[in-house]
C-alpha cells in the first residue's frame, strides 16, 4: 500500500486523506469534524455509456446490450439464500442506496451508528455477485416495468428523444436503462464477464465523509481486502467513435396524453481536455461554460422572465449541461403554452449571448450563486462524497471548484457559446398532446 497522504483546503476548512492499496482501491476520507451523520460510498468507473470495451489484456472490442450496468447494479443487492441488502441496512438503522450514470455506478449508505458493520456489509455484498438464469429473468421483468413506466413519463420520453436526435454514434445517446429490446439480451454470462471487467479494485474507489480516522476506515478496508485474491490490471480500454458536427434529426415529435406541450431545446458540441491542457485548467473551462448557461438561461434573466410573464414557460423550467470524452451537450427544458415562441426566443437568446457578448453583471451573479450552494454542499456529507466521486472519474477535484470560481473569465463563457450554440448543432425534442 502506498503510504496515506492528507492535502488540505484551508479555504473550505477540509482535509481529504486517502491511499491506494496494492490491489489499486482508491481509499478517500473526507473528513467532517462535529458531524453525526456517516456516508459511505463504493463506487466503479462504469455506467450507461460503457456498452463497447475493451477488457485489460485483450485487443478486440466486446460489446454489450444498453442498460447492462444499471442491470447489475440492481442485481448486487440479491444474496444467494434470498434476503435482500435492504433489508439488512433496516435492522442497523443504516439508509443503503444505489445509481447508475452515464460513467459511475455508486453504491452507498448513510448512518449516524453501526459504521464498521455498516461498511463490512458494504464491501461485501458489492464484491460478491450472484447471477442465475432464474434471478436475471426475474429482474428482465422487473426493469422491463421500469423502462415502461419512463417511456409513459412526458419528460423521460422527451429527454430520450433528444439524445438520440443530437447524436449519430457517440455512447452519450444510449439510455442508462436501456431498451426492452436491449434488456432482453442479457444473460448471467455477460452479467459475470462486465463485473469482472469493471468491478475490479483498480477501477474503483471508497469513500467516506463523516467524523472518522482514516485508520479506521483503512483497518476496515484492509481486512476485507486481505480475504480476496485480486491480480493487477491493466486499463479498460473504452472506444470513442467520432461524431460529427451536425445532429441527427434537428426536430423530433412526440405524441402523448398531455395538456400542454412540453420540450427541450438541446446543442451538442465538444468540451474536451486539450493536449496539454492541467486538469485544473480544464475544470476552470467547464465551470465556464456552467457559469455562461446560468447567465443566459437562469431564473434571473430577463429572457426567463419575459417567457414566463408571456404564459410562454408554464412550468418543470430548467437547463442542464453533460460532458463526457469526444461528446458534451446541454439542454434547456420547460412545460409551453407556445412550444414554437420557446424554442425560437431561447436560440435567439443563445445566440445574442454568442454575438454580442454575455453580461458581464449576470455573469458575476451566476458566479457567486454557485459559490453559495458549493459551500453549502460541502457542508452535507451525502451531497459531497456524491460530487467528489463523480469529479473524480473525470479526473477532477471538487475542492479546486471554489479557488477556480474566483478565477474563471466571462471569456471563457463566451468561447463555450461560440463552439455550441450552431443550428447545425441543435435538436429540439417535443411531446406535444395526442
Amino acid at each position: 500500500m502506498l503510504n496515506p497522504t492528507i492535502k488540505s483546503y484551508p479555504s473550505l476548512g477540509q482535509e481529504v486523506e486517502q491511499a491506494r492499496l496494492d490491489n489499486g482501491l482508491k481509499v478517500v476520507l473526507l473528513k467532517k469534524p462535529g458531524f453525526e451523520k456517516k456516508y459511505i460510498t463504493f463506487s466503479t468507473h462504469y455506467g450507461g455509456m460503457d456498452s463497447v470495451f475493451i477488457r485489460p489484456g485483450e485487443t478486440e472490442p466486446t460489446t454489450m446490450p444498453d442498460g447492462i450496468a444499471h442491470f447489475l447494479e440492481h442485481k448486487l443487492f440479491e444474496e444467494p439464500d434470498g434476503t435482500n441488502v435492504l433489508d439488512l441496512y433496516s435492522k442497523m438503522g443504516a439508509s443503503p442506496n444505489a445509481y447508475t450514470g452515464q460513467y459511475y455506478t455508486v453504491y452507498l449508505c448513510s448512518l449516524v451508528e453501526e459504521f464498521r458493520p455498516a461498511m463490512d456489509l458494504l464491501l461485501d455484498y458489492v464484491q460478491r455477485p450472484y447471477f442465475t438464469d432464474e434471478n436475471v429473468a426475474k429482474e428482465q421483468g422487473i426493469i422491463e416495468q421500469e423502462i415502461q413506466m419512463g417511456l409513459d413519463n412526458p419528460q423521460r420520453a422527451a429527454y430520450y428523444n433528444l439524445i438520440e436526435g443530437l447524436f449519430h454514434r457517440h455512447p452519450a445517446r444510449i439510455r442508462v436503462i436501456g431498451s426492452v429490446e436491449s434488456i432482453r439480451q442479457i444473460t448471467k454470462e455477460m452479467l459475470y464477464l462486465c463485473y469482472d471487467t469493471f468491478y475490479h479494485p483498480s477501477n474503483m474507489v471508497v469513500t467516506v465523509a463523516g467524523d472518522v480516522s482514516f485508520n479506521e476506515v483503512l483497518d476496515i478496508v484492509t481486512a476485507d481486502m486481505s480475504q480476496r485474491s485480486y491480480t493487477k490490471r491493466g486499463p479498460i480500454v473504452r472506444p470513442i467513435p467520432e461524431e460529427p458536427d451536425h445532429v441527427l434529426e434537428a426536430v423530433v415529435e412526440n405524441r402523448m396524453k398531455v395538456s400542454r406541450p412540453y420540450l427541450l431545446v438541446g446543442f451538442k458540441g465538444r468540451l474536451d481536455r486539450r493536449a496539454g491542457e492541467s486538469s485544473r485548467e480544464y475544470h476552470r473551462r467547464l465551470i465556464a461554460a456552467e457559469l455562461a448557461l446560468h447567465s443566459v438561461l437562469g431564473k434571473s434573466t430577463q429572457t426567463y422572465w419575459d417567457l414566463y410573464e408571456r404564459g410562454v414557460i408554464a412550468s418543470r423550467y430548467g437547463y442542464h449541461l453533460s460532458v463526457f470524452d469526444g461528446a458534451a451537450y446541454f439542454y434547456v427544458a420547460a412545460e409551453s403554452e407556445d412550444a414554437d415562441a420557446f424554442a425560437g426566443e431561447i436560440t435567439q437568446a443563445l445566440i445574442d449571448a454568442r454575438d454580442k457578448g454575455i453580461d458581464p453583471e449576470l455573469f458575476e451573479e451566476s458566479r457567486k450563486r454557485e459559490i453559495g450552494q458549493l459551500l453549502t454542499a460541502f457542508d452535507d456529507p451525502d451531497w459531497l462524497v456524491n460530487l467528489y466521486v463523480t469529479h473524480l472519474f473525470q479526473d477532477l477535484d471538487i475542492f479546486e471548484r471554489r479557488e477556480l470560481l474566483d478565477e474563471v473569465t466571462v471569456d471563457e463563457g463566451q468561447e463555450f457559446l461560440k463552439a455550441f450554440v450552431r443550428e447545425n448543432q441543435r435538436t429540439i425534442s417535443r411531446v406535444v398532446p395526442v
